[in-house]
């Protein structure tokens, strides 16, 4: 178990390092004066849209994780289970090294009712797995716009083929999750546009008005990539600075709208300090 939990700190505390790393080669490229510059001409208006729709997201991403909760029989109130995925985030983002977001809830979801830790393992794994599914589609389904029409084949077959190889791996090697799987893959979809819609609007609050789609396309490529850094900090920043070089939008732009986004996930991460000092008080809804 020490060496474990010792694998586990050596891993998080090299992502904070990739992630402190990426930010000051990014910074040495783009002064953090000129981003604060541009912040001081944030459209307000915007910005709280950007942040509305983020906790949108959220939101719909719980409801998507109490449908394989659901699946296992386990019947979690919906305010349980927001309370329990905004501890969660505070976890993962303010406590770096220490127990993460997820295997928190595992503890106190097994400590308060007895639940198989391995299945409610497997609950956080699936929804986890329909979230980076719904980043890939969408994706693909962006890059529909961006490539000539020679690659669309390709990225047709990508799409399907990608799809539902996912969805059968799923009834393979976690058949009770079979029959949520199209509504959970619904539930990621959304989120992810909501939260590059966000994007869009913290865009818009800092004066852009067009690249909208490949700037979706390089969000959506840094949320796949930030599981190599703490939080995607310092990997989203770096991929739009070297898209920056192949696609005509400012750098600078770009990545202050990536900090701002940062920003806002962990002014929302912060709600779970609430639900840690008061003390979480599960409750589970009467079973159907």
């Amino acid at each position: 178990m020490e060496k474990v939990n010792l694998k586990k700190l050596l891993i998080n505390f090299a992502k904070i390092f990739i992630s402190i790393a990426l930010l000051y080669f990014v910074f040495q490229k783009i002064p953090f004066r000129e981003v604060t510059v541009l912040w001081a001409k944030t459209n307000v208006f915007y910005l709280v849209m950007a942040a509305i729709l983020f906790l949108a997201s959220q939101i719909i991403s719980t409801k998507r994780l109490e449908l394989y909760f659901k699946a296992n029989d386990f019947h979690l109130s919906f305010r349980s289970n927001l309370e329990l995925y905004f501890l969660g985030m505070f976890y993962n983002f303010f406590i770096p090294g220490g127990i993460g977001g997820d295997a928190y809830k595992v503890y106190l979801l097994h400590k308060n009712f007895g639940w198989s830790a391995k299945k409610i393992t497997s609950s956080l794994f699936n929804d986890r797995l329909s979230g980076l599914l719904g980043i890939c589609v969408l994706i693909l389904v962006f890059s529909f716009n961006l490539l000539e029409a020679k690659f669309f084949p390709i990225l047709f077959v990508l799409l399907v083929v990608g799809f539902f190889f996912t969805y059968f791996l799923t009834k393979k090697l976690f058949s009770t999750y079979t029959k949520v799987f199209f509504k959970a893959f619904s539930y990621s979809f959304l989120v992810q546009i909501l939260q590059v819609i966000s994007f869009i609007f913290l865009l818009k609050s800092l004066d852009v008005t067009d690249n909208f789609t490949i700037y979706a396309v390089v969000f959506l490529a840094s949320s796949v990539l930030s599981l190599i850094s703490f939080a995607g900090i310092g990997v989203r920043e770096m991929l739009f600075l070297q898209a920056s070089k192949w696609f005509s939008f400012q750098p600078e732009i770009s990545v202050s709208a990536s900090l701002l986004f940062t920003m806002i996930t962990a002014f929302f991460s912060l709600f779970g300090v609430i639900f840690q000092i008061r003390k979480l008080n599960l409750k589970l809804t009467e079973t159907p």
